[in-house]
């Protein structure tokens, strides 16, 4: 009995070993290569598309910067921007030392459609100025 038990292990051994196991997981390892070479065809697609934006993104902001370098350097605006600026701080300064310290200079507010103009170029300008240096050590080289 024990003689057939081991002739029967032996047999089973033998044909899960190599009869139904070894087909079976030859058919995994081939599906897993196939999985692989999907996924290796789809990433290097991936990376192309990625590149390709970058580049695309790299010569937009050339260009853009290009503009801008042009248009700052010409001498009929380049005084504007900062003319206007000083003089809305100059008038926002008036009123807020005005209006603090009591100083009697009567300094009269924008009529409402330039007041709220006055208050974004001073806001933007120093919100520009305070975040600028920032912004050129997280994103520059």
């Amino acid at each position: 009995m024990v003689a057939f038990l081991a002739l029967f292990g032996g047999f089973l051994v033998k044909l899960l070993g190599s009869g139904i196991v070894a087909p079976v997981l030859a058919y995994l390892d081939k599906r897993s290569d196939n999985g692989v070479l999907t996924n290796g065809q789809t990433v290097t697609g991936d990376v192309t598309v990625s590149q390709a934006q970058l580049a695309a993104y790299v010569e937009e902001r050339k260009v853009i910067a290009q503009e801008r370098a042009e248009q700052h350097l010409s001498p009929w605006t380049a005084w504007m921007i900062p003319t206007a600026f000083g003089l809305c701080m100059i008038h926002f300064g008036a009123i807020v030392l005005d209006s603090t310290f009591l100083f009697n200079w009567r300094v009269a507010k924008l009529p409402a459609p330039y007041d709220a103009m006055e208050n974004a170029i001073v806001l933007s300008v120093i919100g520009v100025a305070g975040i600028a240096p920032t912004v050129r050590r997280i994103f520059g080289k």
